[in-house]
């Protein structure tokens, strides 16, 4: 069974921020506005189970106290103490992995790989996760990943950031 990706208690502030958001912003983050644009010929992991670890790299809130987001900071860090354990079959896609990897519903709108590198831009919905425009960008192998990914969201002040670093590895060829 999975557990609640560890950007949670982090998110979850970050949609209480968003609360005075200007409606006109909403279309930044709809899927449907960018034609999907998808070049893969980059390694898959292999089937089996995998963990994450997350570290929080930016946190970006205009409007928001120091204090805030020193608390969203904390908040990341204590769930970020757990595993995350998700599972790539044969048969799992793209799409699939990276949702999977981040605990949201994804479809990718632009992605390129190539051998091991690989960008892309993806938009998630979730109510426990990601939830609008995530830009990934990174190193995917047979055992493993190191991504960067990057959620812009709208504030009363404008938009913040929060970027993670997001290292998957191996753990086991069967998912438990």
């Amino acid at each position: 069974m999975m557990r609640a990706f560890h950007a949670l208690p982090l998110l979850a502030a970050i949609a209480l921020a968003a609360c005075e958001k200007d409606p006109a912003a909403e279309g930044d983050l709809a899927a449907g506005d960018v034609d999907a644009a998808i070049a893969d010929n980059g390694i898959m992991p292999l089937p089996g189970e995998y963990s994450t670890r997350e570290s929080l790299v930016e946190l970006d809130a205009p409007g928001m106290t120091e204090g805030s987001i020193a608390d969203m900071r904390a908040a990341f860090n204590e769930g970020a103490e757990d595993p995350h354990l998700y599972c790539v079959t044969e048969e799992t896609t793209r799409e699939q992995w990276l949702s999977d990897m981040v605990e949201a519903d994804c479809t990718l709108s632009s992605f390129n790989a190539e051998g091991t590198e690989l960008t892309g831009v993806m938009a998630c919905s979730s109510d426990e996760s990601f939830d609008g425009r995530v830009e990934i960008g990174g190193r995917s192998a047979e055992e493993g990943s190191n991504l960067t990914m990057t959620y812009a969201f709208p504030t009363a002040a404008g938009e913040g950031t929060v970027r993670l670093q997001v290292v998957a590895e191996k753990t086991g060829d069967s998912c438990g």
